[in-house]
């Protein structure tokens, strides 16, 4: 009976030390300090704002904030709303108030222009949103714009399509013989 007792205790240790470490594994390597629901961060300059970005739920770890369903809004110098960026989910780096947005990320203009992606970045040094990704934009007048990368203005003024483009346009050139 003695023998048959030792082998199920180191058994059982041995099963009770996976599961622990199976636990262990699991469990989210860093923690937030900060769960906080329901946020809005407003991005200001000598008391104008510049952006503001709005989420149902952040979790703030030391230099950055992971939040799910975000909503970025630009505004011009005078505080009009002209662009606002939609995504599943981004983070901000509290230092450089740079911006990464993931999964079904959308731009919308205030002249209903759209474009559609995977990720963006938000450089907030150079104000320029970045991504390696595949864009299409889609503007009010039919035009359509597809290619691989984008660097670009959040009001989509000025666009440089970095890698392959293609774009189909409604404008028809005046007859030259008339």
């Amino acid at each position: 009976m003695k023998f048959l007792f030792y082998p199920l205790i180191i058994i059982f240790f041995l099963l009770n030390g996976c599961r622990e470490k199976d636990i262990e594994e699991r469990l989210p390597k860093e923690l937030p300090s900060i769960v906080i629901e329901n946020f809005s961060i407003t991005e200001t300059k000598k008391g104008k704002k510049l952006w503001s970005l709005h989420g149902v739920q952040a979790r703030v770890f030391e230099n950055v904030v992971k939040a799910d369903t975000v909503e970025i809004k630009f505004f011009d110098k005078d505080e009009e709303l002209f662009s606002t960026i939609t995504a599943l989910r981004g983070v901000l780096n509290t230092k450089s108030h740079n911006v990464q947005v993931e999964d079904s990320v959308k731009l919308y203009t205030n002249d209903s222009t759209k474009l559609f992606t995977k990720s963006l970045f938000w450089n907030n040094d150079s104000g320029q949103i970045l991504t390696n990704e595949h864009i299409k934009i889609v503007k009010n007048d039919g035009t359509i714009i597809e290619g691989d990368g984008l660097r670009a203005d959040p009001g989509l003024k000025r666009i440089e399509i970095i890698g392959s483009t293609k774009g189909v346009s409604p404008i028809e050139l005046p007859d030259i013989n008339k």
